[in-house]
């Protein structure tokens, strides 16, 4: 029996530290499949949280939808012309029947109306569709040419230039030519002055 004994506990410290072994990485065979198995559930949980903070912010969204839907008091949180959008408020109400016929339309709309802002400011914004839709068509290009040039012609009189060399330097009047030697004096003495 005492051998017996003996054989077990020679036998119980290999045993133990295989034991030990296989407790230390549990139902994984080595720490690369735990690590491999670790990254896996990270990537889980992530996923997870993510998906969560969506549907929070639907959430958060449709509560904000449920509130009162006067337009007044949807456009007195921003600080923006509340004319303005009341006006395009009521366009869209107008040209969309299901957006007219929801309980809160008038959220909806203003919704809609700040997300075609936001996009049109990130389109404008863009190099890419500037240059290929914008600056490439000639018919934009001469309309702001047109009204630049009108523009320029509604100032009310051409400004004064000074040209010349240092010995001759001279203003172009911004009156009509002299017609009298006493006009081409007035006109001198307001040069000068």
């Amino acid at each position: 029996m005492e051998n017996e004994n003996l054989e077990q506990l020679n036998g119980e410290p290999e045993n133990i530290s295989e034991n030990a072994n296989s407790s230390i990485y549990g139902k994984f065979k080595d720490a690369k499949t735990l690590f491999e198995a670790y990254n896996s559930l990270q990537s889980e949980f992530t996923r997870k949280s993510q998906k969560l903070a969506e549907i929070q912010k639907q959430l958060d969204e449709n509560n904000a939808l449920s509130k009162s839907d006067s337009i007044d008091e949807i456009l007195s949180d921003t600080t923006t012309d509340l004319d303005k959008y009341k006006k395009e408020i009521t366009e869209i109400l107008e040209n969309d029947t299901e957006i007219s016929n929801l309980p809160n339309k008038n959220r909806v709309a203003f919704k809609i109306l700040k997300e075609t802002e936001n996009r049109i400011a990130n389109i404008l914004n863009n190099p890419e569709f500037m240059d290929k839709y914008i600056e490439s068509k000639q018919e934009i290009k001469d309309k702001i040419i047109r009204e630049y040039l009108s523009n320029q012609n509604n100032f009310p009189s051409t400004p004064k230039v000074i040209s010349g060399n240092a010995s001759n330097i001279y203003f172009s009047p911004s009156i009509s030519s002299p017609k009298t030697l006493k006009d081409a004096g007035e006109i001198l003495s307001k040069m000068l002055n």
